[in-house]
């Protein structure tokens, strides 16, 4: 496997084709034996095998992988994905924000048959599709935004990311961005907002992510509904919205226009784009 992946369409074909088809999800038993796939794996951007893990595993390799990087490197990865859709580079800014403060702790179970209350996973072994995550992250820029198996993931892939910097056209449409959150009407959710930024290149799907990492940061959070940027928020208590079906994840998924942008939070991660 390659130290750096490779993003060509042409590497990146086997990992998208394995996942997705015309009518959506792929469910495959096993890794198909294409020269697509053969090709994915050589460029390093699928995997032969699965992890083989647990808590105590993924916690340490979150909590290592967040202490190796810095807000800086995240955000500009994040910034540079504005214009270019390279979603991997856009996905690290959430698995940072969320993992930067997780503590390193053993299993804490409230009562039996329930997750650890600090972090959500389960105890005992458990086999992890490393090929899904990467697909979720370069499909859309990651969806387990808070699931450790996927920040440990995350964030160790984005040391083997081939970089952007960011351009004066990210920064301009990063600024457009936040003018729009910070001036939408106070009935305006997080689902709603998606259609009015069109500005980021790219579908209603990878917006949402978008969305949810501001979430996380703490840019796009409520006083009620924290994000991660002062203290890493237990698994107990990510309150959801009572409602049957929530399209985004803690804490956006709380988040109205009535909530504006918090500049402080923002200057913390993205301070190229702070007001």
């Amino acid at each position: 496997m390659s130290e750096t992946y490779d993003v060509s369409p042409q590497a990146l074909r086997g990992l998208l084709e394995t996942y997705w088809g015309p009518h959506g999800w792929r469910t495959p038993n096993k890794l198909p034996k294409t020269p697509t796939v053969e090709r994915a794996l050589a460029a390093g951007v699928m995997f032969a095998e699965p992890w083989t893990t647990g808590h105590d595993d993924l916690v340490e390799r979150a909590v290592a992988a967040a202490a190796a990087l810095s807000a800086g490197e995240v955000g500009q990865a994040f910034l540079a994905s504005l214009t270019s859709r390279r979603l991997d580079l856009r996905s690290a800014l959430g698995s940072y924000a969320v993992a930067r403060l997780l503590p390193s702790h053993p299993f804490q179970e409230p009562s039996a048959g329930n997750p650890c209350r600090l972090c959500g996973l389960y105890p005992g072994k458990r086999t992890v599709d490393v090929n899904v995550l990467n697909f979720e992250r370069f499909k859309w820029g990651g969806v387990r935004r808070d699931d450790l198996e996927y920040l440990a993931f995350d964030l160790e892939q984005f040391t083997r990311a081939p970089k952007l910097d960011p351009t004066g056209a990210d920064i301009e449409v990063g600024k457009h961005l936040l003018e729009v959150l910070r001036t939408s009407s106070t009935k305006t959710t997080s689902t709603s907002v998606l259609s009015t930024l069109r500005m980021v290149p790219g579908n209603k799907d990878e917006r949402s992510a978008l969305v949810e990492i501001l979430g996380v940061c703490g840019v796009l959070e409520t006083r009620d509904h924290p994000g991660y940027a002062e203290s890493y928020i237990p698994s107990d208590e990510r309150e959801l919205p009572a409602r049957h079906h929530v399209d985004t994840a803690y804490p956006a998924c709380w988040w109205t226009g009535a909530d504006g942008v918090n500049d402080a939070n923002l200057a913390k991660f993205l301070p190229q784009l702070a007001a």
